[in-house]
């Protein structure tokens, strides 16, 4: 008697069940082609020889010519799906999307790689960088992550644990926030492993493509990327780096997984058994706060922020006629000796139109100042800059980046005007608030930890966990009536929840207590939610966002 094999599938998709085929000889993690719907889709293949509900009609798939997936990744995934509420479907529909498996069925000639250099160096340590990197490596042994808090000196540090780590027979991931950041790092790393593997969006399909074939192949890598990086078939990874890891550029808004870089990179680690290197000149409040709890392990390099800043309150100056349009009179002596020294101007305003405006007007004070040492930047273009140093760093007005409703920013605030301070000589800041709490923590070379009193008297993170139901209707009378539905469902099992958003959506901020009850808080609200959306028939317009920024 014949016994037919059946197998279960991940579908690129929002399911809770992962569905029954028909299909012999398959093991987990291969691909297959199939049909859901009415519609084609290529499956992995999650489990085998399994029996499925009585009664249920089980379609028949056929075996993909693509590469398997391997088990750590779907280890990976699922890790993700539980810690950030979401189907382990929407996870692969982000790994692998649609146009990158059309690109992955595309068969062409392939160039030889070579082994990846393991021992190559052209760099030298200082005393400082090598006591640092026997700290880390202390830590690494005792299983910790380690919070590297430093800005000038951390590139070489990367370079020596990953040439060690290479030796070893193992492989590295260093994440970056943004492709700039990309593109700075490049140089270093490439003169020292030639080899290195680029991944981010703007690499081509193609090019990403044979990343993911030169991690397939066994061969030694090391990988310099964006959060995309992540979801690459990595296998015996020993060293996940992350740069900058205080930059918001690594929450993911949408899809789901809702993740953040620095949170999925520990995830993956954890599969792997490799070590984790976070690293920023302004540590977040959330690492800081593990760090403090003993959670993380941190090595400080001592890092020099210069001369003290010089804030100038806009508002006294007025009174007494120290200004000349939107710049002080002393903003504007400073800038004068800098340029007459030879050295680098950086105005920084908070958005593009003011930058526009405000650098207009400066150079009318300064009709003969070379373009190459006036320049001018946002918040969010400054980092392209790569490590280019100035003479004098000017911000025209502080108090524009001081956000009101945003409980993080006053933490962000001090991580900007810290990062231009490790950028220049000398910075100034024009404010009206000078006794505003961030610029005491600046003066006095504080980091954002000088902020979690504030968090706990509120109960904000990192003191508690934050999850947004976000729910989206075109209809605001629908809209508003489920959300009063879906309020009365979470109250009654989670308690403190606060609503806020636009005419067609609204979100209901959840905050949990950070304890051992957590994971089982986070599992309760997801049930309590799916149900609420099977029982009223509202699939698709409420997702869930573990961790908003």
């Amino acid at each position: 008697m014949n016994v037919t094999a059946f197998i279960q599938v991940i579908l690129p998709l929002k399911l809770e069940w992962e569905p029954y085929y028909e299909l012999e000889g398959a093991s987990v993690g291969d691909r297959v082609d199939l049909v859901f719907a009415r519609r084609h889709y290529v499956g992995v293949v999650s489990a085998v020889n399994v029996t499925p509900e009585a009664g249920l009609k089980v379609l028949g798939a056929v075996p993909s010519e693509l590469p398997p997936i391997g088990a750590d990744e779907i280890a990976f995934w699922r890790r993700l799906a539980d810690y950030y509420l979401c189907s382990v479907g929407e996870v692969y529909k982000v790994a692998y999307s649609m146009r990158q498996i059309e690109s992955e069925k595309i068969t062409r000639r392939r160039k030889k790689k070579e082994e990846m250099p393991s021992g190559a160096t052209d760099f030298s340590l200082s005393p400082g960088q090598q006591e640092a990197i026997q700290a880390i490596l202390r830590s690494f042994r005792s299983g910790k992550t380690v919070l590297l808090e430093d800005f000038s000196s951390r590139t070489e540090i990367y370079l020596e644990l990953t040439r060690r780590v290479l030796n070893e027979g193992r492989n590295v991931l260093c994440l970056v926030p943004e492709i700039a950041l990309s593109r700075q790092l490049e140089t270093r790393f490439r003169a020292c492993f030639p080899e290195l593997l680029l991944f981010h969006s703007g690499c081509t399909v193609p090019a990403r493509r044979e990343v993911a074939d030169v991690i397939r192949s066994g061969k030694p890598y090391v990988v310099l990327g964006t959060r995309s990086a992540l979801f690459l078939p990595h296998r015996n990874l020993g060293l996940v780096i992350v740069h900058d890891e205080h930059d918001a550029s690594y929450k993911q808004d949408s899809p789901a997984p809702r993740l953040h870089a620095r949170e999925a990179a520990i995830l993956l680690s954890l599969v792997h058994r490799s070590q984790v290197l976070l690293s920023s000149g302004t540590p977040s409040l959330e690492s800081l706060y593990n760090v403090e709890n003993g959670l993380f392990d941190r090595c400080n390099l001592n890092q020099d922020f210069g001369e003290d800043p010089l804030i100038v309150n806009i508002a006294a100056e007025a009174r007494k006629n120290g200004m000349k349009g939107g710049f002080s009179i002393k903003l504007l002596e400073q800038i004068r000796q800098t340029l007459d020294a030879g050295e680098k101007v950086l105005l920084v305003c908070r958005a593009k139109a003011a930058q526009e405006e405000s650098m207009a007007e400066l150079k009318s004070f300064f009709p003969d100042a070379p373009e190459k040492l006036l320049q001018s930047a946002t918040p969010a273009s400054f980092k392209s800059l790569g490590e280019t140093c100035f003479g004098l760093v000017a911000v025209h007005l502080a108090d524009n980046l001081l956000g009101r409703e945003d409980f993080r920013s006053d933490e962000r605030t001090l991580q900007v005007l810290q990062q231009l301070q490790l950028r220049a000589r000398r910075l100034v800041v024009q404010t009206r608030e000078p006794g505003h709490h961030v610029f005491n923590a600046l003066n006095d070379h504080k980091n954002a930890l000088v902020f979690l009193e504030d968090r706990q008297a509120f109960s904000y993170p990192p003191v508690t966990r934050l999850i947004d139901i976000c729910l989206e209707d075109k209809s605001p009378k629908r809209l508003d009536y489920m959300v009063r539905l879906l309020s009365r469902s979470i109250g009654s099992c989670l308690g403190p929840y606060t609503p806020y958003g636009r005419e067609d959506s609204r979100v209901l901020r959840v905050t949990l207590r950070r304890d051992k009850s957590l994971l089982a808080r986070k599992r309760r609200l997801a049930a309590t939610v799916a149900a609420f959306e099977k029982e009223h028939r509202y699939i698709g317009h409420i997702h869930l966002d573990v961790d908003p920024q």
